[in-house]
């Protein structure tokens, strides 16, 4: 598994789960180097990684394996593909995190809705394949230029089988009973102007765990790392050991 770290001279790790496609869209993040050891993993399938397919249960094991190795609890933050990878990761293992933050997951799922989401994002990848639309499109994400750079070449290595394995994850509130039970602190925070089906996911994570708060960030829609930059790295900052 590809990694990249900033600031690893501290102590204080911070591993940091992308969204699908974006590696770099906590680019607005690393800023809290100066202060903090970040780890971003290359989820299998983008970034890096985009030689790979994406399976939920593979890239999870890659996770745990590499979290462990640092032989010390760690912040877990989340955000899209990562923060449902994140809901999995606390609800099985824990032991590894003093507390998570988890942005924008799609945890309540119907078979209309995969079909719907399916269908979106088979045609943003084909989109991707352009390499001056891709370009945009990472602008329009929020993405500095270096990093957008990186995000155009590697998106014409991304294969369709993992974004479609990526978006049909099996990661839900059905297949992780024992969220309920977390026993460590959690923010499951979404945008405003997010679909209903993440807003209701992080309220819901909150009902059910009394260790979980949730926020709504009401002006943020699903760009809150990148847009929202300067409270997240905040509420980062809040939260961090």
């Amino acid at each position: 598994m590809k990694i990249e770290e900033y600031g690893k001279e501290n102590n204080s790790i911070i591993v940091m789960l992308h969204g699908a496609n974006f590696v770099h869209c906590y680019g607005r993040q690393y800023s809290l180097a100066n202060s903090f050891h970040i780890i971003v993993p290359h989820i299998m399938g983008f970034g890096d990684e985009a030689g790979r397919i994406f399976y939920t249960d593979t890239c999870c094991a890659e996770l745990v394996n590499m979290i462990r190795s640092l032989n010390k609890k760690v912040l877990l933050v989340g955000f899209s593909l990562g923060a449902q990878l994140a809901f999995k990761l606390v609800s099985e293992y824990p032991e590894l995190f003093y507390s998570a933050i988890i942005v924008s997951p799609w945890l309540n799922k119907t078979e209309s809705s995969l079909a719907e989401v399916m269908k979106m994002n088979e045609k943003q990848f084909a989109s991707f394949k352009k390499k001056w639309l891709c370009n945009i499109i990472g602008m329009m994400n929020g993405l500095p230029r270096e990093p957008r750079k990186k995000f155009v070449h590697q998106m014409q290595i991304v294969k369709i089988d993992t974004i479609r394995n990526s978006v049909n994850n099996g990661i839900t509130f059905e297949s992780e009973p024992d969220f309920s039970k977390v026993p460590i602190p959690i923010i499951a925070l979404a945008g405003g102007k997010e679909p209903k089906e993440v807003i209701d996911s992080v309220k819901r994570m909150a009902e059910i765990n009394p260790n979980c708060r949730c926020e709504i960030w009401d002006k943020a829609a699903h760009n809150i790392p990148p847009m929202f930059a300067k409270r997240f790295n905040q509420l980062i900052l809040d939260t961090v050991q």
